[in-house]
């Protein structure tokens, strides 16, 4: 990432572009980063799309607590239903012979 300062910036708004045509360029205030120019293209790659059911985050396939549930009592009989599920599994029996 091409680094100027925002001195800098304001003096060659020109060359700043024509880096951002190839790469970011990050802008710096008092030694800090303070903005990043890009070029609309790369702006417009790191945009979310629009979802879709295969890129849906985690957060939006959690099914809300119905109103009123109890979020403990809810955990507590997922993990009951865990340990009888894993109380059945008695695993593969392996011949050491």
């Amino acid at each position: 990432m091409f680094t100027m300062t925002a001195r800098e910036f304001n003096q060659s708004v020109a060359r700043a572009q024509r880096v951002a045509d190839d790469q970011p360029v990050l802008i710096t205030r008092r030694g800090e980063p303070a903005y990043v120019l890009l070029s609309v293209d790369e702006y417009e790659r790191l945009l979310p799309s629009a979802p879709t059911k295969d890129s849906r985050s985690l957060l939006d396939m959690i099914v809300p607590l119905p109103e009123g549930a109890d979020p403990d009592d809810l955990f507590g009989r997922i993990m009951d239903e865990i340990a009888i599920e894993r109380s059945r599994d008695l695993g593969r029996e392996i011949d050491l012979s």
